[in-house]
């Protein structure tokens, strides 16, 4: 029963990315490839996916993966090493920390992490996507997986902890203002209670 409601309340987002991708393969290579196959996100693009021996590069660069959450999703693709490495639009990311603050609750403060208390603080300036800047896309990336294992879960705390580093310290204060339903979509994200199996 418990494992049944913490099923229930892991958030879908990551999983609806990697069925687009899947199911839009799928029809150009006639059989999906598996979701988890999928790597999100990945070493240097947002995700990456190999697929079967035999496939047309030209074509598979060249797919359309339409639109999720009303934007479009993949704003470029390209193979390296027999690899596609996609990249999501920023349209997409905005997209994305819109539909989270929308649709799954914020967390009581009462058991917050410091991560979540720093993405507390974070969520009280304006702004409601996400900015253009890669720290963020890939913290928003690996707090879609903070639920798969205590690893993923630091991970995704250590990126969310660290967004700002790369960022010239007079850049700070105009940025911020950017990064509310930011952090308030990191806060709901890397709730404890989503993720109680394995960070409690």
């Amino acid at each position: 029963m418990f494992m049944d409601k913490l099923a229930y309340m892991i958030p879908p987002y990551e999983s609806e990315i990697r069925a687009r991708i899947a199911e839009t393969l799928g029809c150009a290579l006639g059989q999906a490839p598996k979701a988890r196959s999928i790597h999100m996100p990945a070493r240097d693009a947002h995700a990456s996916v190999r697929p079967p021996q035999g496939g047309n590069a030209t074509t598979l660069l060249a797919l359309d993966y339409s639109l999720l959450y009303g934007a479009t999703l993949v704003e470029s693709v390209r193979e390296r090493n027999g690899w596609l490495l996609l990249d999501f639009s920023p349209a997409f990311f905005s997209a994305l920390v819109e539909r989270i603050n929308a649709s799954t609750p914020a967390p009581d403060a009462g058991s917050e992490t410091y991560a979540q208390n720093r993405m507390r603080t974070l969520s009280r300036h304006g702004g409601t996507g996400c900015p253009n800047v890669p720290s963020f896309y890939r913290a928003l990336l690996l707090a879609l997986r903070a639920h798969e294992s205590v690893a993923a879960y630091q991970k995704a705390e250590r990126a969310a902890l660290t967004l700002f580093h790369e960022i010239p310290p007079r850049e700070r204060p105009a940025l911020l203002g950017q990064c509310g339903g930011f952090g308030g979509a990191l806060l709901r994200l890397l709730n404890p209670e989503i993720n109680t199996a394995h960070v409690l």
